[in-house]
């Protein structure tokens, strides 16, 4: 005869649980809990039986199903809870399993499930055909690893890639998901055996291991690999390292060092390598090596940044295709601000690295000491300003110069009733140098004293008078302006050494800017603009300006201004829907010659850009010594698919009829890959050096939450 049986309904669940539970262990009491549409309890064996909706609450997870046989223990037997249907685990940390079938212990924690699928964060997958679960810990026969999300078309189709293992270990609690005799597949097809492997898993958002590997090529390195390995110091540092084997060199290393500290941040990479065959060519240096870096800190009221660029011989960053800079520099600058003043301590190191050394050459600024004042009140009906700067400037080469400056700027601006804009503005400049007493009898010859006082002042005074229409569907302004500039034009700034001109460069920007009374002249600045906008989307702008000078002074060709009048300034732009011209041009005032020219077009649609941009300089234009130079380059980039894109460039010295620079890139992105190949070819020759035009190739291949 069978055991009686008792057939209990829903609304009496909570009843079979305390009768199913009552005979276990006190310390599992009042932890689980059973629900189902039905429940039979073998009163003499205790098994229970559940059926339709069942869910049942384990130690650390929840299952649902729709049928389960938890039968106790006996000396003979273990207890075991059959679960013969789909079931879903939902852990206490929100992951979710699911199975075809399972055999497990009352608690949950423990147990053999078969078909096994599980979702990771980060849209990571994970299943088996048979896995075994011990606490957090699950062991996978024959497991399959992915982070592609599946095909919703086809959810049997391969993924892009998948890790397929004939065993893996994922250990929840510790994150690790370690992988035996495995095999990478891209669309189901096998392409790479590893006979181990482990990573993170995707909840560790940093953790020390490799990261993506890269492969480029170049004609100096041959064929290489790069294997970056990230060491996970600590919360605030890490330090990445990253080797580059190569065919045609010995390996090259570089370090990437980060911290964060409560006061800032800071950020430093180390190059270094023993050079053989061509790279050893520019340094008699048996090793070659550099230094890269920048920070922000906060110290109480000062705020304190730094860049650092060091190398162990001048072509270091060239040869090694890490920067492209014809001058490395050094700089520190701690600033600080309160009320109305601002204080601002700087240093700084120059080294040019392709241009020989010079007499005009500043080696270094230490310190540059800056203080400015705002005034709060106005003062004349004006804003008034103050600043102070201190600079001493030392050379290798020619002399060395400490300088004091004053200057003192006020800026009024007022609109008339009439639509008049009236703008008036004056510095004065009071300076006072002083020279380092080594130098060479040349340079003794061009100096009177070893100290100068000077002073120099700029006025100008500005109207515009903008004259608007307006339509249904469009408005013009129409803006006319006039600028009368009167400046003190003290001669014996051209007996300072070093002082530099490169403010003089007539631009549109600068036509009616108030240049620094040190290299100003009196003048008289006029300008008109037009500016049309359209609703249908089509706008306009057009400029046409030119100086006329007042004074005696005279002035390059490279500036733009003349002894009487400049050349002539037009600048316009066209925006017509997608595209976009734009034409700025210096002209000559008498025979109308282009002297330069700087135009581009640019069409931009959703997902694909294309851009041409053309430059014309005379060789005047330039400076001493400088050739005619025209350029033109083109730049590309277009989204082809979601998941595809392609960008391109090429820019070509039309003068020479050489090329400058081609670079391409194509990649692939989606939720679990990027797929990257660049190519850039290099044109560039430095003078004196053996450093030659180089193509590089570069690919990446990186399996999303598998690196850092």
């Amino acid at each position: 005869m069978k055991p009686p049986k008792k057939a209990l309904s829903y609304t009496a669940v909570w009843l079979a649980s305390l009768a199913a539970y009552a005979a276990l262990p006190a310390h599992s009491q009042n932890r689980q809990a059973l629900e189902a549409d039905e429940i039979i309890l073998e009163e003499t064996s205790g098994t229970i039986t559940a059926s339709g909706n069942v869910r049942l609450e384990g130690a650390d997870a929840v299952l649902t199903t729709q049928s389960l046989r938890l039968t106790r223990q006996t000396p003979k037997s273990p207890e075991q809870l059959t679960l013969p249907d789909p079931l879903v685990l939902t852990q206490a940390n929100g992951s979710q399993i699911t199975a075809a079938s399972a055999q497990m212990n009352r608690t949950l924690k423990s147990g053999t499930l078969q078909d096994l699928r599980m979702q990771l964060p980060k849209g990571a997958r994970l299943r088996a055909a048979e896995a075994t679960k011990t606490g957090a810990e699950l062991d996978l026969k024959g497991g399959v690893f992915t982070s592609c999300p599946a095909c919703e078309e086809n959810p049997k189709a391969s993924p892009l890639w998948q890790l397929r293992a004939g065993r893996i270990h994922y250990d929840q609690a510790a994150q690790d998901v370690v992988y035996t005799n495995t095999r990478l597949e891209v669309f189901g097809l096998p392409v790479a055996y590893l006979p181990y492997l482990a990573h993170a898993g995707p909840e560790v958002s940093r953790r020390s291991g490799f990261l993506a590997p890269a492969f480029p090529r170049s004609s100096t390195f041959g064929q290489s690999v790069e294997t970056p390995y990230f060491f996970d110091l600590a919360s605030h540092y890490d330090l990445t390292v990253t080797p580059r084997f190569s065919a045609k060199q010995d390996p090259f290393l570089k370090t990437d060092w980060r911290q964060s500290t409560q006061k800032g941040s800071y950020q430093l990479s180390a190059y270094v390598h023993q050079p053989d065959a061509k790279l050893a060519e520019d340094t008699q240096r048996e090793t070659r090596g550099g230094l890269v870096g920048s920070g922000e800190f906060r110290f109480a009221a000062w705020d304190v940044d730094f860049s650092l660029q060091e190398a162990s011989d001048d072509l270091f960053f060239k040869r090694y295709k890490i920067s492209d800079s014809a001058r490395l520099e050094n700089r520190l600058t701690a600033t600080r601000l309160w009320n109305t003043q601002e204080l601002s301590l700087e240093a700084r190191t120059f080294r040019n690295t392709v241009d020989a050394e010079v007499a005009a050459t500043v080696d270094s600024l230490l310190p540059s000491l800056t203080h400015q004042i705002y005034f709060d009140a106005a003062v004349l009906g004006g804003q008034l300003d103050m600043t102070h700067r201190l600079t001493q400037e030392t050379r290798d080469l020619g002399i060395d110069v400490s300088h004091l400056q004053s200057q003192l700027d006020w800026a009024w601006r007022q609109v008339s009733q009439g639509g008049w804009v009236w703008e008036a503005n004056n510095r004065l400049v009071l300076d006072a140098y002083h020279y380092g007493q080594e130098k060479t009898q040349a340079q003794s010859d061009e100096i009177d004293a070893a100290e100068d006082l000077l002073a120099a002042n700029a006025t100008s005074l500005t109207v515009s008078y903008p004259l608007q229409r307006l339509t249904a569907g469009s408005r013009q302004t129409l803006t006319p302006k006039a600028q009368v500039v009167l400046a003190s034009e003290n001669e014996k700034y051209a007996s300072i050494p070093y002082i530099s001109q490169a403010s003089l460069d007539l631009t549109r920007t600068q036509l009616f800017q108030p240049i620094t009374p040190k290299n100003e002249a009196s003048r008289i600045n006029l300008g008109l603009s037009h500016d049309l906008d359209i609703s249908n989307g089509l706008r306009s702008s057009f400029f046409l300006g030119q100086s006329y000078n007042l004074s005696d002074l005279s002035f390059s060709q490279k500036s733009g201004y003349g002894d009487n009048a400049s050349a002539l300034l037009a600048d316009w732009a066209l925006y017509i829907g997608p595209l976009t011209l734009t034409q700025n041009a210096r002209v000559d005032k008498d025979s109308h010659a282009i002297l330069r020219s700087e135009s581009s077009a640019e069409l931009d649609f959703s997902g694909f850009s294309l851009g041409l941009e053309h430059s014309f300089y005379e060789a005047e234009q330039l400076g001493a010594g400088e050739a005619l130079l025209e350029e033109a380059s083109a730049n590309l980039d277009w989204q082809l698919s979601q998941n595809w894109s392609l960008s391109a460039s090429q820019s070509e010295n039309l003068e020479t009829k050489s090329r400058v620079k081609s670079e391409a890139a194509f990649l692939y992105e989606d939720d679990c890959t990027i797929f990257q190949i660049t190519m850039e070819r290099d044109y560039s020759r430095v003078v004196g050096t053996s450093i030659e035009p180089e193509t590089s190739v570069n690919f990446t291949f990186t399996l999303k939450t598998l690196t850092n």
